[in-house]
């Protein structure tokens, strides 16, 4: 059962700014992949709490179908990208994101 919390006020640009300059400090960054590699599950992390209702764990199958969606040209699966959604999601959801 989820929670009820409010629906965060996200902004894409300095989310997108916040990550590309904190990526290679997360403990699950690895040299060998880039910004454009993680940036497509940060977004689907830090946009999910907008547009779905429920926890990380409830939702996870929705948000790797999304990631898979939007990846793009990333390298990353999503047992390396989890950890990153995961991440951009806790910053949206706990309100540390820059308004």
């Amino acid at each position: 059962m989820s929670t009820a919390r409010s629906t965060p006020c996200i902004n894409p640009t300095a989310e997108d700014s916040y990550w590309r300059d904190a990526y290679r400090r997360e403990p699950y960054y690895r040299r060998d992949f880039t910004y454009e590699d993680y940036g497509p599950a940060y977004r689907v992390g830090y946009t999910a709490p907008v547009r779905r209702e429920g926890d990380f764990e409830e939702l996870e199958s929705q948000l790797r179908k999304d990631f898979d969606q939007v990846r793009g040209k990333s390298r990353l699966d999503w047992d390396e990208a989890r950890e990153a959604t995961r991440a951009a999601w806790r910053r949206a959801t706990r309100g540390e994101h820059p308004h």
